[in-house]
């Protein structure tokens, strides 16, 4: 069973970073002003893969915030001050 994979940024711009530095190929598209990535993975293994590749993504880039949602789960990662950080809301 898939699961679908959205991922948010502050602009497509931050998007097109981590969307290049993904295992898969995907495009970042805009909506509303955010950067937003779709896909779906094929297991647990590989969603937790690509949510590992966004926050490497996010901090190798700087990124100010990313929003990783699948299933019933989301994984924030803000920038605090000069580090970035990544929290899990749901487990």
């Amino acid at each position: 069973m898939s699961v679908r994979i959205t991922i948010e940024t502050a602009s497509k711009a931050e998007a097109q970073l981590i969307a290049d530095q993904l295992p898969v190929r995907v495009e970042a598209h805009s909506w509303r002003g955010l950067g937003v990535i779709r896909l779906a993975a094929k297991s647990r293994q590989e969603t937790q893969e690509l949510v590992e590749a966004v926050a490497r993504s996010f901090r190798e880039h700087g990124l100010h915030w990313a929003r990783v949602r699948y299933d019933d789960e989301e994984r924030v990662f803000r920038a605090n001050g000069a580090r970035a950080a990544g929290r899990s809301v749901n487990g």
